[in-house]
């Protein structure tokens, strides 16, 4: 180890010999400069408590504003909702009522003879009726005057007017969100 040079070693000897020849006023300054030096940390402290409660203050005052415009949304988004639920339930009920009358309508133009009957069988064919089309017999094709008419069964007819049921909902379905500018239209070719 290299020893240190001796003005040095003077330089940290003289607090030494201070507090040798002094011992009572070197500790109260010492005791002073601490006492000094805690005063201001904790003017620091008081400081950073004051800024922190100013801080948690603001802070506070958010929060609560904050809770008063998501209030006032969640109350907008749900009248919105309640809005849609209502409109979607008056086009259910209207789509029930006009499925009432398409229904209504299909059964009297079958019940007042718009229709053929078809018969059962060959056995019981009357003379001018054609029979019902099926995957033994197609439908024919010539549909000009005079040719014969196609007939159809009362289950048959009752598929085919549900079925047009169901696409016209399904193609009014599709018009109301094209219209909302939820879907696309369809590309004509």
């Amino acid at each position: 180890m290299i020893p240190l040079p001796l003005g040095l070693l003077r330089a940290f000897a003289w607090p030494w010999r201070l507090l040798r020849t002094y011992p009572w006023p070197t500790l109260a300054l010492a005791l002073a400069a601490f006492a000094w030096l805690q005063h201001g940390r904790a003017r620091h402290w008081r400081e950073r408590a004051r800024s922190e409660a100013t801080s948690h203050a603001a802070t506070k005052a958010n929060y609560q504003t904050a809770q008063k415009e998501a209030a006032r949304r969640a109350q907008e988004e749900r009248l919105a909702t309640e809005r849609t639920h209502s409109r979607l339930a008056k086009e259910a009920d209207n789509a029930l009522h006009e499925a009432d009358l398409w229904r209504a309508r299909a059964g009297r133009f079958a019940d007042d003879g718009g229709m053929r009957v078809a018969c059962s069988g060959p056995a019981g064919r009357t003379p001018g009726h054609a029979a019902a089309p099926g995957s033994d017999h197609p439908a024919p094709r010539a549909d000009g005057p005079g040719s014969p008419a196609v007939t159809l069964s009362r289950a048959d007819f009752e598929t085919l007017s549900a079925n047009t049921e169901r696409l016209l909902r399904v193609h009014a379905w599709g018009q109301r969100l094209v219209e909302e500018g939820l879907a696309f239209p369809p590309e004509t070719p």
